[in-house]
């Protein structure tokens, strides 16, 4: 393992994973696995077959300044930010070549039960400082937000000292050192990872393949949300004259590189992933979805996946890079009033602090102007506050 050098001064961990299909005969390219985020931040996209300007140092812990051997990353061979944070990547070096150098490489471990005992091999809060073992306990995480990012069937735990730059970082079982997952984000408490399974069946001969019938990689597909402007993540229900509770549509405009694709609505991300409810397969030049959501309020997901015909199989890879779009709604009623505080200075100079209350008051739209010309009831472009 080691630290992953990126563009703009970012920095990750990696891990070397062990392709062998026989001890002692290493025959392809190295190929490390770190957090999907490392390599590439677009949600929509799995990344294929992709250049990376990166390069891993090697034996990054204190007390290994100066022994630090450094191989420059070659391409991105898989990447994800949806569902996913995970990414595969080949080095510009052979196994072989690395094992040579005392390198030692992680195999694939299974998926634990709730309560594992795992390591953590990670940064510490002192970033630059060295790689450092951490002893914990794992547990299941259904899902985690970071909008725009969805991810699903994690897991966290409850290892202490890591810090920036640990994305990337190994989860490993205790007694075997197999690799289980890797750091996807800090919690409250904790750290959340992403597990790997997904990459075991993906390589014969020490090579990746990843439409290998036992490999989950794929299907995917590259979705770009267009008119962002007027999709809203956060809505409120409404009632109509009737005095009837309405939901708003998706109104979700896109492209995709598929020629259809399926969508549904739901109320856990991780339904997503289930072949069932989904759409029937549409034109993808009709790159616009106006169903409607449920009228209830709290969070709702549109899943979307993109299908090269109208008769593709829901396969396992093609479920588990599907993306989830998450809305909010609040319950039907009038908005919030503004909560502003106002500081007047000897000088005549105000100071107002806007206080939000999420999520019903998430940010605040101002216009200014001399009191005789500016009509704070007539709607006209705001800036941002």
């Amino acid at each position: 393992m080691g630290r992953l050098q990126l563009p703009d001064q970012r920095q990750c961990i990696a891990s070397l994973l062990d392709t062998r299909s026989d001890p002692g005969q290493a025959t392809g390219p190295a190929y490390v696995v770190t957090a999907g985020h490392c390599a590439s931040k677009r949600n929509g996209a799995i990344v294929q077959d992709a250049p990376l300007e990166a390069s891993l140092v090697f034996n990054f812990f204190a007390d290994t300044e100066g022994e630090r051997p450094t191989v420059a990353v070659r391409r991105i061979v898989w990447s994800s930010m949806q569902g996913s944070d995970l990414a595969l990547l080949e080095l510009d070096a052979r196994l072989e070549q690395l094992l040579a150098q005392g390198i030692q490489p992680l195999a694939l471990g299974p998926a634990t039960a709730d309560g594992s005992a795992v390591l953590m091999v990670g940064e510490t809060t002192a970033s630059d400082r060295g790689l450092r073992l951490s002893t914990c306990t794992q547990q299941s995480l259904p899902w985690l937000m970071e909008a725009p990012w969805i991810w699903r069937n994690l897991t966290q735990n409850d290892c202490a000292g890591a810090g920036e730059g640990a994305s990337g970082s190994p989860v490993l079982e205790r007694g075997s050192n197999a690799l289980l997952s890797v750091v996807n984000s800090l919690l409250d408490e904790g750290v959340a990872a992403v597990p790997v399974q997904r990459l075991q069946g993906c390589f014969a001969a020490g090579h990746v393949i990843p439409d290998l019938p036992s490999c989950t990689l794929l299907p995917g597909f590259q979705l770009t949300q267009t008119e962002v402007d007027t999709f809203k993540a956060l809505d409120r229900l409404q009632v109509n004259d009737q005095g009837q509770i309405t939901a708003p549509t998706w109104n979700f405009n896109f492209t995709i590189d598929t020629p259809r694709y399926r969508f549904k609505s739901v109320d856990d991300p991780l339904a997503c992933e289930a072949p069932a409810g989904y759409s029937g397969s549409i034109d993808s030049e009709i790159g616009l979805i106006q169903a409607p959501l449920e009228a209830q309020a709290g969070w709702q997901f549109l899943c979307v996946v993109g299908v090269d015909s109208a008769e593709q199989l829901s396969w396992p890879g093609l479920m588990a890079n599907a993306l989830s779009v998450p809305m909010q709604l609040l319950p039907a009623g009038p908005v919030a009033a503004p909560k502003v505080q106002v500081d007047y200075k000897p000088n005549g100079d105000a100071v107002v602090n806007w206080v939000t209350d999420p999520p019903h008051i998430v940010r605040y739209r101002a216009k200014r102007g001399a009191p005789e010309t500016t009509d704070c009831a007539k709607a006209l472009p705001r800036a941002p506050m």
